[in-house]
């Protein structure tokens, strides 16, 4: 007894919708993955700005401590809170904005995992933090 069996060898062709939804499930996971990398950069630059304002916080005026009295560097503040911003790998800024206080602006870029397929090559994450600058132990103002 012989079978003779023939095999379909069609050409494999995927529809029109069958493309439409695969690409609409990669974005909806490119948007799951990077969605998730762009609330943790988001956290991480609020931590770095935290961080270097706590920094220039801790920029004490040497002369003003000489006198008992707890002053802030206002341009040796700035100085730590640009140095922190490098050392923990963002871009940002830091500037006084009154006569006791800084603001630091972090900037954090993450590559993305699968936007790229769309265009969006990187996630910019911006955390923004104050501190007080001067606290005289005295109660007084320096």
């Amino acid at each position: 007894m012989i079978v003779h069996v023939e095999l379909d060898r069609g050409g494999g062709a995927v529809s029109a919708p069958m493309a439409a939804a695969v690409l609409a499930l990669f974005i909806a996971i490119g948007l799951g993955i990077d969605g998730v990398r762009a609330a943790q950069g988001l956290a991480g630059a609020d931590a770095i700005a935290e961080e270097a304002a706590r920094a220039a916080g801790q920029a004490l005026d040497v002369t003003q401590l000489r006198r008992g009295r707890a002053a802030v560097d206002p341009n040796a503040a700035v100085a730590a809170a640009r140095g922190y911003l490098a050392r923990a790998g963002a871009d940002g800024s830091a500037e006084i904005v009154g006569p006791q206080r800084i603001r630091v602006e972090a900037r954090l870029a993450r590559p993305t995992v699968l936007l790229g397929i769309v265009g969006r090559e990187e996630i910019v994450s911006t955390g923004t933090a104050e501190a007080l600058l001067v606290q005289d132990p005295a109660g007084g103002t320096p």
